[in-house]
């Protein structure tokens, strides 16, 4: 036998996870594109420029830069996030949105704590400023893909 209170506790605990879940969302992108063209502008974007940032990091590491291939290894995760997530939104399946969404965290979170090092090292006020912008529209990408995932999750709207 259920108790009311175990009902009580149960139903209390998913409204706290839907409220959870509609935290931080975008109802659109760039305030007038939907959700899902956004998300496919930004993987044809991020697909754009780790192919380019490929191609950059093969010409540092042929011409003796060791951190030539380092980025060469990153690009190719951001490049294989970028067809997850195009893959995704072409399928409309959640799940890939998801992956892209941690993955893309992930590399976001570990730039930043590899900017700020460089910047104490550095000094430099340009490149903090160029890391507080670069962080700032990849964390805006996170919330318009995520926004996304949650309208599939939701599923179809019901017609009464």
């Amino acid at each position: 036998m259920v108790s009311s209170y175990s009902v009580s506790v149960d139903q209390r605990a998913l409204q706290t996870n839907a409220m959870a879940a509609n935290k931080y969302t975008l109802a659109n992108c760039c305030l007038c594109i939907s959700l899902r063209t956004g998300s496919l502008i930004i993987g044809i974007i991020s697909l754009v420029f780790s192919l380019v940032g490929a191609g950059f990091s093969i010409f540092v590491g042929v011409t003796g830069g060791a951190e030539g291939w380092v980025d060469l290894a990153i690009d190719l995760v951001h490049f294989a996030l970028a067809v997850i997530l195009i893959h995704g939104i072409r399928t409309e399946r959640e799940g890939l949105l998801k992956v892209w969404i941690i993955g893309t965290g992930f590399l976001v979170g570990l730039s930043i704590i590899l900017g700020i090092i460089i910047i104490l090292l550095t000094n430099s006020i340009v490149a903090a400023i160029l890391l507080l912008v670069v962080s700032a529209i990849q964390i805006y990408f996170i919330l318009v893909v995520r926004s996304y995932s949650l309208t599939l999750s939701a599923g179809p709207p019901v017609v009464a």
